[in-house]
């Protein structure tokens, strides 16, 4: 997002801004619309599984996926967002619809795991937080976008910080990786 949000805001302050705002909206109703199914779904399980029986159930397949990573088999589709609106949007649909993609998370490319353990974990053990935090990722993540794209007329160029990019996938998803199995450890307890 940063690659498109930075040039945006170095060309045009205005269109990089309505950008950072309509990925923003995007994303926070697509975060409310998925925590509204996790709190639906995650409910009668609350009810019904005893806490004991969900926490572990949790720790096993958040383990799961933090052995995917260290494998650098994290589970994703393979498809990003698209490309192509870039030049077929204006800035702030182009935003919205971007946010509202990359937000339901199950539609585009993971580096990570830590989103599907956090939906696990949303949706075995608390799924009454679920809005605060799926609405806290979005602003993590935007906020992460911001900061990166003001930061962009800085930078050397977009091909030196896609190479940085790639050089920090494998140990981020190994980091991943451990901190998730760190984590289905004392959840297990």
């Amino acid at each position: 997002m940063a690659g498109v949000a930075g040039p945006m805001l170095q060309r045009d302050k205005a269109q990089g801004s309505r950008f950072l705002l309509g990925l923003l909206t995007g994303g926070l109703a697509a975060s409310a619309g998925l925590a509204a199914l996790v709190y639906a779904a995650g409910t009668p399980i609350s009810s019904l599984a005893p806490p004991r029986y969900r926490a572990i159930f949790a720790a096993l397949v958040i383990a799961g996926f933090g052995l995917a990573d260290l494998a650098g088999r994290t589970p994703h589709v393979w498809r990003q967002v698209s490309q192509r609106l870039v030049r077929a949007l204006p800035p702030g649909r182009l935003g919205l619809v971007w946010g509202f993609d990359l937000s339901l998370l199950f539609t585009t490319q993971k580096t990570t795991s830590l989103a599907w353990a956090a939906l696990t974990g949303l949706l075995l053990l608390a799924p009454s937080a679920a809005l605060v935090a799926l609405l806290a990722m979005t602003l993590a993540g935007t906020a992460a976008v911001a900061v990166r794209s003001a930061s962009w007329g800085r930078q050397t160029g977009s091909s030196a910080i896609g190479d940085r990019r790639r050089h920090w996938f494998l140990p981020m998803r190994r980091g991943a990786g451990i901190a998730l199995l760190l984590l289905a450890a004392l959840t297990a307890l």
